[in-house]
């Protein structure tokens, strides 16, 4: 039986995004954590193979640790434990970790309010939660291609889950996955035009879905991610 990350995200060495991406996150919500000589915990629930951690590690000073439903092999800096999200309690004292990642997991799960709320949970007060899902808006036609994908969101809807359960500036925001946008706020309007001017059949250079490789530009212009973050409470 093949590997669903094998399947789903096949090995590319020449693949410079992940890194990007972490670099990227890291600078936007980390950094301020690893200031004054502290090492701050980092949790990644759904953590595969440990590769984000691993690019996260190579950003600054951190403490790594991640989760997952089946024995994974990660990169010896990593205290890895499993845990079914949808059912039990993350394996943590509570306000343990300083920042809770999470990349493509939160559509794979049911349990929504599970995984949330034991996120903030284990989260340190003034912790940071940072979560990456497809867009439903513009990857409907394609979300069910994943047969392990279980539910969709919205930003709106996503946003509102942070902010019921407990979350305190928690934000909801349209993330293209193509890095030149990440420098400014204006380039945002190239992905934007892209995504108007071409046709959906022109994302992969066959006709037949998913079929060959992607034009990266056509296909990341029309298919976003919501990336979502939200702290958790100083004690009072």
């Amino acid at each position: 039986m093949s590997r669903y990350v094998d399947v789903i995200y096949p090995p590319d060495a020449k693949n410079q995004y992940p890194e990007l991406l972490a670099r990227h996150l890291y600078e936007r919500f980390m950094q301020p954590y690893n200031e004054n000589g502290n090492v701050p915990k980092i949790l990644d629930i759904g953590c595969s193979t440990g590769k984000a951690l691993a690019n996260f590690a190579k950003c600054g000073n951190l403490d790594l640790y991640g989760v997952d439903l089946r024995e994974e092999e990660v990169p010896s800096s990593v205290t890895f434990k499993t845990c079914n999200i949808e059912t039990e309690k993350l394996p943590f004292e509570d306000n343990t970790f300083d920042i809770i990642y999470n990349k493509s997991v939160l559509e794979h799960v049911i349990n929504t309010e599970n995984f949330v709320k034991e996120s903030l949970r284990v989260l340190k007060p003034g912790g940071i939660f940072i979560g990456l899902t497809p867009d439903w808006e513009t990857t409907y036609k394609i979300f069910w291609d994943d047969y392990t994908h279980v539910k969709p969101f919205t930003k709106k809807g996503l946003r509102d889950c942070l902010r019921i359960i407990g979350f305190e500036q928690s934000e909801c925001d349209l993330f293209y996955q193509l890095p030149f946008t990440w420098k400014s706020n204006y380039l945002k309007i190239i992905p934007i035009i892209v995504a108007f001017i071409f046709p959906d059949f022109m994302k992969w250079k066959t006709r037949e879905h998913r079929n060959g490789k992607d034009f990266k530009l056509i296909r990341f212009s029309k298919e976003r991610m919501l990336l979502s973050y939200g702290y958790k409470g100083k004690q009072k």
